[in-house]
């Protein structure tokens, strides 16, 4: 049986195309949990940073309004690594009841112009009382000025007293070696 030239073709490219469809089917975009987060040094400092929303876009769906999804930016200031710093977080939520999945960014800048920069992936589970625990891994991204060459590990826990939108405070701890 003599195929036309078209359809020879098509018979060479659809392997390939399945092929590259089912890599990236198979692909995870998130980091393995092996990449993502390594062990903190017991002795690294840990601060309280209270946060709040500087600005917020999240979004009630759901016959019950039961989901939530959106974004905010926090700022908070700390004294990070011995020096008086700037920590904020660039974060995404999606909730169910008020529990659920967050990710994002989060960055310590100095007045030296120095900074870290990490990205975030956390849970948060909506209490009893109302208050919300959270907690999230942290895997570096990079530095500026003094942590130009740095590696760094980091973690946070803190809590929210409301609703997505109002401030937050966390304990962040940060293992860095320049």
């Amino acid at each position: 049986m003599i195929l036309p030239q078209r359809s020879v073709r098509l018979l060479l490219v659809a392997p390939l195309l399945l092929g590259l469809v089912a890599v990236g089917c198979t692909q995870d975009p998130t980091p393995s949990s092996s990449d993502s987060v390594a062990k903190i040094s017991p002795d690294a400092p840990t601060v309280s940073v209270e946060m709040p929303a500087v600005r917020t876009t999240v979004y009630k769906v759901g016959a019950d309004k039961e989901k939530t999804y959106g974004q905010n930016q926090l700022v908070g200031e700390a004294v990070v690594l011995g020096k008086p710093a700037k920590v904020e977080i660039l974060g995404n939520v999606e909730y169910l009841n008020g529990t659920g999945p967050f990710y994002g960014f989060l960055t310590v800048s100095w007045k030296d112009g120095s900074s870290l920069g990490f990205n975030i992936q956390g849970s948060a589970e909506l209490l009893e009382s109302g208050s919300t625990a959270l907690k999230a891994d942290m895997r570096f991204i990079g530095g500026t000025g003094e942590y130009e060459s740095a590696s760094a590990t980091g973690k946070f826990t803190g809590s929210r007293g409301a609703a997505v939108g109002t401030p937050i405070t966390i304990k962040l701890t940060l293992d860095v070696k320049k």
